[in-house]
């Protein structure tokens, strides 16, 4: 049976965090933790409380969430990742649970948490915005949502020419890949997130952002890197096969001759942001 577009985008992104779960953690010299970190702090989880990580992965945020909500807390991760959710339970606290739940229905009674947590994950969702809505169900009197989001607008040169390149190779040679509408790129944009946030009712938005870099030595470093920030470049350089990944890195390394000191040179920025339910 054919799959509708939803839904083959909604298993080719499975696919995809299965694929990458064992290395997600140490991508980018541990990046993700680092953003994980930062996230568990902009939540501010309370001693005693309930959280619902939503698009858990491999633990990351739950696991610091449920330190701070103590033994007397509980924090439940949700995922469709079979091969995340088996690496979260791997170092998962007495006071988690992780389930294989869709982000848009989540089988818990209404006002049953105090603080839901979107790691990363909002994006990726087959309905953000109802998820959203869902958290909104989900959360108590005075209830909070964080979130982290990548910003995309401080991609730099390289990063821009990369999407570029790896486009035209994409074309030329008939590779398809099943991909978001453009619109969710700009999800992690400030104005973006806190008109968001303020339009479903949520209250005293505070914004923070991070900021990291640096630039990689050669062509094969900088395609490794890329490769690991999101489904689509490391869907495509996945089925590049050996020749055509090698005439990419040689046409890219070409390319970015053109950026002098710029080249090779990458920023990846996250936004995080949090929020009281009105009312």
């Amino acid at each position: 049976m054919q799959l509708s577009g939803a839904d083959e985008l909604l298993e080719h992104l499975v696919e995809y965090y299965d694929r990458v779960a064992p290395e997600y953690d140490s991508w980018a010299g541990g990046l993700h933790g680092r953003v994980a970190a930062r996230l568990a702090e902009v939540a501010v989880p309370k001693k005693g409380e309930t959280v619902l990580d939503v698009g858990c992965g491999t633990g990351l945020v739950t696991q610091l969430v449920a330190e701070k909500v103590g033994k007397k807390g509980s924090v439940v991760g949700i995922d469709l990742s079979a091969r995340m959710l088996d690496l979260a339970r791997l170092k998962a606290r007495p006071n988690t649970t992780f389930m294989a739940v869709a982000a848009e229905h989540v089988p818990f009674r209404d006002k049953s948490f105090d603080l839901v947590t979107y790691g990363q994950s909002l994006p990726y969702l087959s309905d953000p915005i109802g998820s959203l809505e869902e958290s909104i169900r989900l959360l108590r009197k005075k209830g909070r949502v964080a979130l982290s989001l990548h910003r995309r607008s401080l991609h730099t040169e390289a990063q821009d020419l990369f999407y570029e390149v790896l486009g035209d190779l994409a074309v030329r040679h008939h590779l398809r890949v099943p991909e978001h509408s453009p619109e969710r790129s700009v999800f992690g944009e400030p104005e973006n997130l806190s008109r968001l946030l303020d339009e479903l009712g949520f209250s005293d938005v505070r914004l923070t952002e991070m900021v990291t870099g640096g630039r990689a030595r050669t062509p094969r470093e900088w395609t490794e890197l890329m490769a690991g920030s999101g489904p689509l470049p490391h869907t495509l350089i996945r089925v590049l096969g050996p020749r055509l990944r090698t005439e990419f890195e040689v046409t890219l390394a070409e390319r970015m001759q053109e950026l002098g000191a710029e080249a090779f040179r990458y920023h990846f920025a996250f936004i995080f942001a949090s929020g009281f339910l009105t009312g």
